[in-house]
């Protein structure tokens, strides 16, 4: 009868534990139920073939709750209900970061578990709203979220996607289907090697991805890499034409419009130094970067961020309510931006500062004909007092537009009103890109409408 009852469970077990792809829910998950009451599920898998992992990839049955360096794999993830489960709801995705696993970030965001004695999970960076769905995902060190699969094959062409972001993006596909996810609105989020991974698989794809955001990244690279190459920057004696190459590679020509990217990076984190690659190319390409800083560094949670104003005040943006379906401004060289640690010279940056974290925007028309969006400084609430401005300037460009459509060569003609009242208008023609930029707009506490046609 023992025997009998073993080879029940070993059977049980092999039919939990299902090799390949789709995944299989794993019943013995322990981790049922979040502080909240929310549903947890885990899901193993293998491999899918079309990923392109290696034949001597390893795929062994992943940990219950596996935690640290070595129990990390790449066939395991978990979904978290929202308290009150629905159809349409948004997903948050979260990518952990290095030495970490997925049920280390669960655990932080959900289960209130420390690893070390200073962690602080109640203002872990990657805390899902309670009324998402949320997606913890798996990687490796050595995979690196995929970074570490391209970056040892020097044979591999720039905007090749890794097998790490084929299986994280087919993963998340799964998930909005079994699941019922809104579309348009897919968040991802990681700290470290997540956030390196968050730039990666994040910035090219905004065809996917609404926002993102990420948390002292280590290092940019894979961003540079996927998105076609905007790091190094040209050399100081370099030609115009190979300037105009590179700022062309920078706009992201060709792919989707880049999500709207927000980014937590600190000058004394050793991580930071290929943060000007990202800076400069979002400056030259008119990329839609948030960014903030200060020398909190190397740091998973906010606790840190939290002493310093401005970053209060980026903490505040709210990213999660991006859509995908909706178009975005990108700001630049913006008057109540501080002095980037990667944008100046080393001797003149703020200690702690933040890019455009302040501005707020809603389309009120996206038409053949016609665009339509209000613009405005918020003045979030912060537990540190701080003179907030109540105007400001920046170069707008436009992306993601859904009806309006651009075209090189075409004249357009812009508006700027407040209280229905023009005080501002021009005439822009695209750049190469067929990027539209209305050059110094003035913002306000108060909403003022941009407006652009197309001049027949």
């Amino acid at each position: 009868m023992k025997i009998l009852a073993c080879l029940s469970m070993f059977i049980s077990i092999q039919a939990v534990y299902a090799e390949g792809w789709p995944p299989s829910l794993d019943t013995v998950n322990p981790a049922k139920r979040s502080v909240n009451g929310q549903t947890i599920e885990r899901y193993v898998h293998g491999p899918n073939i079309t990923w392109g992992y290696p034949a001597n990839a390893v795929w062994e049955y992943p940990n219950v709750e596996e935690t640290g360096a070595a129990q990390q794999n790449h066939n395991s993830f978990y979904v978290v209900f929202p308290e009150k489960p629905r159809k349409n709801a948004p997903l948050y995705v979260v990518l952990h970061s290095a030495n970490r696993t997925a049920y280390d970030y669960l655990g932080y965001a959900c289960l209130n578990r420390k690893i070390d004695q200073g962690d602080r999970p109640e203002t872990v960076m990657t805390k899902p709203p309670d009324d998402f769905y949320a997606l913890f995902l798996s990687s490796t060190n050595a995979e690196w979220w995929g970074w570490g699969q391209l970056n040892k094959n020097p044979e591999n062409k720039v905007n090749r996607p890794s097998p790490a972001e084929l299986r994280v993006l087919e993963t998340i596909g799964w998930v909005v289907e079994k699941y019922g996810i809104d579309r348009n609105r897919i968040y991802l989020s990681g700290v470290s090697m997540g956030g390196c991974g968050t730039l990666g698989i994040g910035m090219s794809n905004g065809d996917i991805f609404a926002a993102i955001r990420t948390i002292v990244p280590a290092g940019t690279n894979y961003a540079s890499f996927r998105m076609g190459g905007f790091a190094p920057m040209p050399a100081y004696n370099a030609s115009q034409s190979e300037r105009d190459a590179w700022i062309k590679r920078a706009s992201c020509h060709g792919l989707p419009d880049p999500p709207v990217i927000v980014d937590f990076s600190s000058q004394s984190d050793g991580w930071s130094m290929t943060q000007p690659a990202l800076v400069h190319a979002a400056q030259a390409g008119r990329l839609p970067l948030v960014l903030c800083w200060g020398p909190f560094g190397h740091t998973t949670f906010a606790a840190p961020m939290n002493a310093y104003p401005l970053c209060e005040v980026a903490l505040a943006f709210p990213w999660l309510e991006i859509r995908r379906n909706e178009a975005y401004p990108v700001f630049t060289n913006a008057s109540s931006d501080q002095h980037s640690p990667w944008l100046n010279a080393p001797a003149d940056f703020d200690s702690s500062g933040q890019t455009n974290a302040y501005f707020r925007w809603k389309v009120r028309q996206d038409t053949p004909d016609t665009f339509q969006m209000q613009l405005w400084i918020e003045h979030p609430l912060i537990n540190n007092p701080l003179t907030m401005p109540e105007t400001a300037t920046a170069d707008i460009t436009l992306r993601r537009l859904q009806q309006f459509k651009i075209e090189s060569g075409q004249h357009y003609r812009w508006q700027i009103s407040l209280k229905g009242k023009q005080i501002a208008s021009g005439k822009i023609m695209p750049d190469d890109s067929s990027l539209p930029t209305i050059p110094q707009v003035v913002m306000t506490v108060e909403p003022v409408e941009l407006s652009i046609k197309r001049i027949k």
